[in-house]
């Protein structure tokens, strides 16, 4: 692995058989090989017999300085599989514990990493809003991730890329365009 690489986990359970905006999301991804990996959680784990683990993924992220979660929002949330990762891989006495210290030092494997997130909804971008039916923004439904990347002392990016209306009548040519987009955000990172 090459650190100079951005990591792009994926998190949708249905990524190969089902997805349309998460999926046309990874495939543009691919194609930068040199300076993008991309990972689907939810195969990967399903490869290993359901099994999360950990040590394997500590190796992942520590070679990387970048990671971008790449998820459709569940309920206001991230889908099952990417809180399970969450819980088996940030672990006290890796990305966590103990007094504050230095990126690298024992237990703060995450501090100094740059956590970036890009999230497909369903739902009307206008919905988004206090004044809307969901009553908050997109920052305020991914406050949990901006709130465990300051607990880590990684570097939250506070814009995510967002394509909203995934379930609306949404063009093979407006996501194509999203997608192309999508990419140049990542390698900007």
């Amino acid at each position: 692995m090459n650190k100079a690489k951005t990591l792009v986990l994926v998190a949708h359970p249905h990524l190969a058989d089902g997805s349309r905006v998460n999926a046309r999301w990874a495939c543009e991804l691919r194609k930068h090989p040199e300076s993008i990996e991309v990972r689907d959680l939810a195969a990967e784990i399903a490869a290993n017999d359901g099994v999360i683990d950990a040590d394997a993924w500590h190796e992942i992220l520590e070679a990387h300085d970048t990671i971008v979660f790449q998820f459709p929002v569940y309920w206001y949330s991230c889908p099952p599989v990417l809180r399970a990762w969450e819980d088996e891989v940030y672990t006290f006495g890796w990305s966590h514990g103990g007094e504050r210290v230095l990126p690298g030092e024992p237990g703060r494997k995450m501090a100094g990493k740059k956590l970036a997130y890009a999230v497909s909804a369903g739902d009307a971008e206008e919905h988004y809003d206090e004044a809307g039916p969901v009553g908050f923004g997109v920052a305020q439904v991914l406050a949990p991730f901006h709130a465990t990347a300051n607990y880590l002392d990684a570097t939250y990016v506070e814009k995510p890329w967002t394509l909203f209306g995934a379930e609306a009548d949404l063009s093979d040519e407006e996501l194509d365009r999203n997608a192309e987009g999508y990419a140049k955000w990542v390698l900007s990172l």
